[in-house]
């Protein structure tokens, strides 16, 4: 997670908080949709922004929810990839989690 840098996070929050349409103008299931996106966007936020915010002596703790979180909040910005605002530099970096020790993680770089 360290090698995601502050503005990162930022942007690729920023861009998928502003692809969610507003739930206000919607019903049905277009709003429950809306509800759910907006929800589950947030949650992975935050749990990035946890474990950057946490003391050194915490990072272990949050560290594989954070990765986890942060691989979901890159796949919701993938379902916008060919937006011209798609923040490509960010979405680069993700986790690859290993079956036989699923607690590690190593950082991929698409290319």
């Amino acid at each position: 997670m360290e090698r995601i840098t502050e503005d990162q996070v930022a942007r690729l929050a920023r861009f998928v908080s502003a692809r969610i349409p507003d739930t206000a103008s919607l019903q049905g299931d277009a709003r429950r949709t809306a509800t759910a996106l907006r929800l589950a966007a947030n949650k992975q936020i935050a749990a990035v922004l946890f474990h950057r915010n946490s003391p050194a002596e915490r990072s272990g703790e949050t560290e594989l929810h954070a990765a986890a979180s942060w691989n979901l909040l890159v796949a919701l910005a993938g379902i916008w990839h060919d937006h011209p605002d798609f923040p490509a530099d960010a979405a680069v970096e993700t986790f690859d989690f290993d079956c036989e020790s699923p607690l590690t993680t190593s950082v991929q770089r698409d290319s």
